[in-house]
């Protein structure tokens, strides 16, 4: 299916949830066409290597809130819906990017069920920790899903202050037991 897409320095797994800030004409456009068909629009990584800087995937994102700041700015809440190959990107007169889009299995360790092990407590607990010290957190999310570790595993790879290319590796070019070791590692040491 023909989508809008909206590449962004931002990193998101399918079942997260970010907030945008929309000023250009051309992305209040893509949100209104957004609302108006209800199909969703696709956001990605901002990629300076690609073709019209899109990469070959991203998560379709739906709009689930929307109000105006004090400078009179649209600001969005969306939600990840699922992962899709983008392909055959073109751009409009008004510079925005559309491209066709396709649900994929990627990332794979993602549509894999995964345990919650003992060992993983540590995981679970810093981030519930996380969500309920973050107001911001806690009011983005609508629903939480402490009980799924997929979910858990996606939402510390969004949070982690590393960059976006060392998320983007970790995400889909690593298995589920090196995203695994690398969690362990990181929040224990820095979390607990």
């Amino acid at each position: 299916m023909k989508r809008a897409i909206f590449p962004l320095p931002v990193f998101l797994l399918p079942h997260g949830y970010t907030r945008l800030r929309i000023f250009e004409q051309r992305y209040l456009d893509m949100v209104k066409e957004s609302l108006k068909s209800g199909s969703g629009f696709v956001l990605c990584q901002y990629d300076i290597d690609c073709y019209l800087n899109t990469p070959t995937r991203g998560c379709l994102v739906e709009i689930v809130d929307f109000t105006l700041d004090e400078g009179g700015v649209l600001v969005i809440d969306v939600a990840a819906m699922y992962a899709v190959e983008i392909t055959d990107v073109v751009q409009d007169k008004n510079k925005l990017r559309y491209g066709q889009t396709s649900k994929t299995k990627e990332p794979n360790w993602f549509t894999e069920p995964h345990t919650i092990e003992r060992s993983d407590t540590c995981l679970v607990s810093a981030l519930k920790d996380l969500f309920a010290d973050n107001k911001q957190l806690r009011n983005l999310y609508r629903e939480t899903q402490f009980d799924n570790f997929n979910w858990v595993i996606a939402r510390w790879l969004e949070l982690l202050p590393i960059s976006i290319d060392k998320k983007q590796q970790l995400a889909y070019k690593s298995d589920f037991a090196n995203i695994h070791t690398f969690l362990h590692t990181v929040i224990n040491n820095e979390f607990t």
